[in-house]
């Protein structure tokens, strides 16, 4: 069984292979969350993005700090693993100032939202009960909240066609493998 279900009402009755049937299964599933554009979000999303450009500099500036007086130690003891560390001192702080460069762009796009317009904001976990006879399609199709200021206003079921689905390989073990 998959880890990505788990038993919610099972039978007695066994199948040929010993195993007993199960009637539904409850599965999880990744629910959409699409936020309609308002003057509030934007001001949160704006100030989110301000907030955790402040963080990155922060951490700079004390990675930095701690960095500078770690390498004038190294440099005294060893200056070829001075010369390494500082290698890797520039790698860590070329990353966060590319942290700190997205988050800035991420705020100026939020500049630039429409009112009314939607914006993906991510997934939350949901789950859904299929059974025997259920179209598979339909359950696994999924679904989308869409919320403005913080109030679901509508609940989207997704389509999925059937050739949308991958199904697994089968796999082939062969002895010793």
């Amino acid at each position: 069984m998959s880890d990505k279900s788990d038993r919610s009402d099972t039978s007695d009755a066994n199948t040929a292979g010993g195993g007993k049937t199960m009637d539904t299964l409850r599965l999880r599933q990744d629910v959409g969350l699409i936020f309609i554009v308002t003057e509030e979000l934007k001001a949160r999303l704006e100030e989110e993005y301000r907030a955790g450009v402040e963080d990155v500099q922060r951490q700079i500036d004390q990675f930095d700090f701690r960095a500078r007086h770690a390498l004038a130690e190294l440099q005294r003891a060893d200056l070829n693993r001075a010369m390494a560390a500082r290698q890797q001192i520039d790698t860590e702080k070329r990353r966060l100032e590319a942290i700190k460069h997205e988050l800035q762009e991420r705020a100026g796009e939020v500049e630039k939202m429409t009112i009314g317009s939607e914006y993906p904001r991510g997934t939350i976990e949901g789950t859904t009960e299929i059974g025997v006879g259920d179209n598979l399609y339909e359950k696994l199709a999924g679904y989308q909240l869409i919320v403005k200021d913080g109030l679901v206003v509508e609940i989207r079921k997704l389509e999925l066609n059937p050739e949308d689905v991958i199904l697994p390989q089968p796999q082939v073990l062969r002895p010793g493998e």
